[in-house]
């Protein structure tokens, strides 16, 4: 269930910063949105990394 946890989270934060790109495609994208994009993931990841190590 944790496994899930975590892909999820990633796929959540890759989501919000394609999203984010897409909406402002000529400029640059809103930071804040990026920045959260990037939180997300690395959450979903450090449960990935940390949380699921195998022995």
């Amino acid at each position: 269930m944790l496994y899930y946890l975590a892909k999820i989270a990633q796929a959540t934060g890759l989501a919000v910063i394609l999203v984010g790109f897409i909406g402002h495609f000529p400029a640059l994208m809103n930071m804040r949105m990026f920045w959260t994009g990037t939180a997300v993931f690395f959450f979903g990841w450090i449960i990935q990394r940390f949380a699921l190590k195998s022995k």
